[in-house]
């Protein structure tokens, strides 16, 4: 599986397989705030660990750029209840 690329300009953290997108989409609250709203993973990738590679990474780099995040996406919530280390990176809107 290739690894998570980040498309800043798309708003969006994306694997791209075989032609096909896997990607976690976001939205910009001012400038210091992502709402993660949506993951999709093609159908024949789900079960692989995709959606949690892309949460991590989006977490990891929501941290590394001192972001600050509101988990609208239910996989996304669902991460974090498995991965209380990242709770501090919520707000609620």
């Amino acid at each position: 599986m290739n690894s998570v690329q980040h498309d800043v300009a798309g708003k969006k953290f994306l694997i791209l397989q075989d032609g096909r997108e896997a990607h976690l989409v976001y939205r910009e609250i001012g400038s210091h705030v992502w709402d993660l709203y949506h993951t999709f993973v093609p159908t024949d990738f789900r079960g692989k660990g995709i959606a949690s590679q892309l949460a991590e990474a989006a977490l990891k780099t929501a941290r590394a750029e001192t972001k600050k995040i509101i988990p609208n996406c239910s996989f996304v919530q669902t991460y974090l209840k498995r991965h209380p280390e990242y709770s501090d990176l919520v707000i609620m809107e």
